[in-house]
């Protein structure tokens, strides 16, 4: 099976491609003094391999690469090595949504508009069930997979590094009982027990704000902390999803998450309001 290349190994492959064009340097060179093919070399510059130790140290050689270079290749080096959180891909996935698990993975930040249901990232099992269930035309041959392919995103949320996560949740979510009574209860407890992280934040919109945004969906804005690798924004849909990356498009859903923010309960007020669905529906 094909490595799909990760932002980490990304980032070493163009450092790697752009020492060997300043060095005056084509494929053929590399591939002669690795005595592999040419190819092997570009799957190295795109991203698909991580080079070995050796290898790395003999084209920074050949590259004639400064202290400096090699200092800063070999910690791109080592960034690439490290593995990311593991996700389940249901079988049949889209292209785009497969290409937005595997971001979230790598992200620092998410930042999520969930105005119909609660956001993956926060789902309980049961109610991803449930959701899984209503919309089962679109993925009846493994329902259970795409439920676990959910809840396996989560693993994000803890570790040494966890993703930060702001999650803008509409009302109208809290007060929708998915699942009956029971799940809903045990998923708006996850919602309050999710927000005593420090990663978490977790805000409720009020249908007193009326309406906001651009009221057509939701929609996820993944950051990498990075100058090199910008904010870009996932819109998700029953028959699959589309990316937005265009700096001045990306912008305006910046601009519409912060005003949306802006006008959404604090933080405590979103957990007070949603302790006391819990005991509605208790």
């Amino acid at each position: 099976m094909p490595t799909t290349p990760t932002r980490r190994r990304k980032r070493l492959g163009q450092q790697l491609a752009r020492l060997r064009s300043e060095a005056d340097k084509v494929l053929a060179d590399a591939s002669k003094l690795l005595r592999v093919g040419e190819s092997t070399v570009s799957r190295y510059e795109t991203g698909h391999s991580r080079p070995g130790w050796a290898t790395l140290q003999a084209l920074l050689a050949l590259y004639n690469a400064s202290d400096d270079e090699r200092a800063e290749t070999a910690a791109l080096w080592e960034d690439a090595g490290e593995r990311a959180a593991r996700i389940v891909t249901p079988n049949g996935s889209p292209k785009a949504f497969r290409a937005f698990l595997r971001a979230e993975a790598e992200a620092d930040t998410a930042r999520v508009l969930g105005p119909l249901v609660i956001p993956g990232l926060l789902q309980t099992h049961a109610y991803a069930r449930a959701i899984n269930a209503s919309g089962r035309q679109f993925h009846a041959a493994s329902p259970e997979r795409y439920v676990n392919a959910r809840i396996s995103r989560q693993a994000r949320l803890t570790g040494p590094a966890p993703l930060r996560l702001h999650a803008l949740i509409d009302e109208s979510v809290i007060h929708r009982v998915v699942g009956g009574p029971e799940v809903m209860t045990e998923q708006l407890d996850h919602l309050v027990a999710s927000a005593d992280r420090e990663n978490v934040t977790i805000q409720v919109v009020p249908f007193s704000v009326g309406s906001y945004g651009t009221m057509s969906g939701g929609f996820t804005i993944i950051d990498y902390g990075d100058p090199e690798d910008p904010p870009a924004v996932y819109l998700e849909y029953p028959a699959g999803g589309a990316w937005v990356e265009n700096v001045n498009d990306v912008r305006q859903f910046l601009d519409m998450f912060a005003e949306i923010s802006s006008a959404a309960l604090p933080a405590g007020d979103s957990m007070e309001l949603i302790r006391s669905r819990v005991k509605a529906l208790g």
